[in-house]
């Protein structure tokens, strides 16, 4: 019998604490409102003045050639690290036209998992100037290998692997809709914090007094 009455007089208790939390809550409604509201609010002006210029993506990918020969056997045309280093060093144009962009053109680096595959990555404003400069590379690349496979009796060219990709959609466009969420969710709690810190402040100077 005695623990079913501190069982009960625990759920009462329980039920007592949840029906003040409640109230404090209901009482401070207008404040919880208005403070999600501002939060909310700033979080969508950020938005709107966030306007930058629309920058797209271009993406093409290469499978490194392999040449033959008795002495050494079978190895690329030519190592595909030193061929990224060697494309973004040539056709990074950007250093000179434009010290204040924040574009690396061109990104070329070795695809993860692979020893073969050249991924050569191009960022601009202009998807048209995106397609231009990926073939301005593409026709490097091939020509350069060609030129270095006629010096073997046995060689496989380096050759280009599906199509040219160019985004349609703006890379560095602002995700509005989660911005806003989190802004709304993250006011709400907040405002919650504030209300029941507020209310520990004054039980506190209550109990000063």
């Amino acid at each position: 019998m005695k623990n079913n009455f501190t069982n009960n007089q625990s759920m009462n208790e329980d039920e007592i604490d949840l029906r003040e939390l409640f109230i404090t809550i209901w009482n401070k409604k207008i404040f919880i409102i208005i403070f999600t509201f501002i939060v909310t609010s700033i979080a969508f002006l950020y938005i709107l003045l966030k306007n930058p210029n629309p920058i797209y993506e271009g993406k093409i990918y290469f499978e490194m050639g392999e040449m033959k020969g008795e002495t050494f056997g079978s190895k690329l045309i030519e190592n595909t690290n030193d061929l990224a280093m060697l494309i973004n060093i040539t056709f990074d144009e950007n250093i000179i036209d434009n010290k204040n962009s924040n574009l690396e053109n061109p990104s070329a680096k070795l695809s993860k998992g692979t020893t073969k595959i050249l991924e050569i990555k191009y960022e601009d404003e202009d998807r048209e100037l995106i397609k231009n400069e990926l073939n301005k590379i593409k026709e490097f690349i091939l020509a350069r290998h060609e030129g270095i496979s006629k010096l073997y009796n046995i060689a496989i060219n380096t050759k280009q692997i599906g199509e040219m990709k160019i985004s349609k959609e703006a890379i560095n466009k602002p995700k509005k809709a989660l911005i806003v969420t989190v802004a709304f969710v993250t006011g709400f709690i907040l405002s919650i914090f504030l209300v029941f810190f507020m209310q520990f402040i004054n039980s506190f100077k209550e109990e000063k007094n």
